[in-house]
């Protein structure tokens, strides 16, 4: 009788180390699954900045070209006034 108590005990250690085995196992799925859906999340966040970041220097290349061509403008508005008013043939 002896023998079937020491094999009882032991399979009941053996389940209970199974059981927590995989409720461990299930714990870790669990994580990985947040993990996968928190990657998810930040790779969308960052398609999501990467595409404003174009578009941000899209409007920074317009507005460098327009203050070249305002520039431009008015450095030949004052070269026409540094010239004096037209002069009139007569």
């Amino acid at each position: 009788m002896v023998t079937s108590g020491h094999g009882s005990d032991t399979r009941t250690r053996r389940d209970k180390l199974l059981i927590a085995g995989a409720e461990a196992e299930l714990q870790l799925l669990r994580s990985e699954r947040k993990a996968e859906k928190r990657l998810a999340e930040a790779m969308a966040t960052l398609a999501g900045d990467e595409a404003r970041l174009r578009r941000a220097q899209h409007r920074l290349e317009r507005s460098r070209e327009a203050v070249a061509t305002a520039e431009a403008t008015l450095r030949e508005v004052q070269a026409r006034r540094a010239d004096g008013p037209p002069q009139v043939q007569d």
